[in-house]
């Protein structure tokens, strides 16, 4: 909002910076992940499993936590990355790095969708899709002069 020439307030669109867009849309990401992966514990068996060393693709080790943690670090980094690197990495970055987990989320849906206690996250990775594509469609239209 902001004061216009009578002195009362006005309601102004202000033109949003394509960095701090997608910074914010790496960030709602991670929030559909945190919430998502929050209640898949809440799920029949999950937490035994987990005590198990049991995980979606075989037992846990350090080798597959590594490959976890960066699943989640790669998307974490992106809102801050998303700020910092210039134009032209930046753009292909996020062009190429949504496209990945969107097919990560597609496998999930793929996988998910047959059992009923995960709906939910089926409708997590829908949301996820919906933010790839807003993410992949601003990175592509970020104009090629634009030094932002």
């Amino acid at each position: 909002m902001g004061i216009n020439s009578t002195g009362s307030e006005s309601s102004t669109n202000f033109k949003i910076n394509i960095k701090i867009k997608l910074a914010s849309l790496w960030t709602s990401l991670m929030f559909l992940y945190i919430y998502a992966d929050y209640f898949q514990l809440m799920t029949p068996g999950k937490l035994e499993r987990m005590m198990n060393l049991q995980t979606p693709v075989g037992p846990t080790s350090p080798g597959i936590l590594m490959i976890f943690s960066l699943i989640l670090i790669i998307p974490a980094l992106m809102i801050f990355l998303s700020i910092f690197l210039q134009p032209q990495l930046n753009k292909w970055l996020n062009i190429i790095l949504a496209f990945v987990y969107a097919c990560i989320s597609v496998l999930i849906i793929v996988s998910s969708i047959t059992d009923e206690w995960h709906t939910f996250y089926v409708m997590f990775n829908f949301a996820e899709l919906v933010i790839f594509a807003i993410i992949i469609s601003q990175a592509w239209k970020w104009p090629r002069g634009n030094n932002s």
